[in-house]
């Protein structure tokens, strides 16, 4: 489910509360290109071209529809 982009940024704001998120990404600067991409989206949803396990690892792969 794609967040209004209030919401959305909200949401990106608090990314230190999310479950093990300093373990997933130990320093801010891990997470620049997805604060620039979410800049350059605007009010644009995403659409979710690919969500599950490769090699092991849950990933989730998005595109502008």
């Amino acid at each position: 489910m794609a967040l209004p982009p209030p919401l959305r940024s909200a949401a990106l704001e608090a990314w230190e509360r999310a479950p093990a998120a300093r373990l997933a990404h130990p320093r801010e600067e891990h997470l620049l290109p997805l604060m620039v991409t979410v800049g350059a989206a605007g009010a644009d949803a995403a659409v979710r071209a690919f969500h599950g396990t490769y090699s092991g690892e849950r990933m989730s792969a998005l595109h502008r529809g």
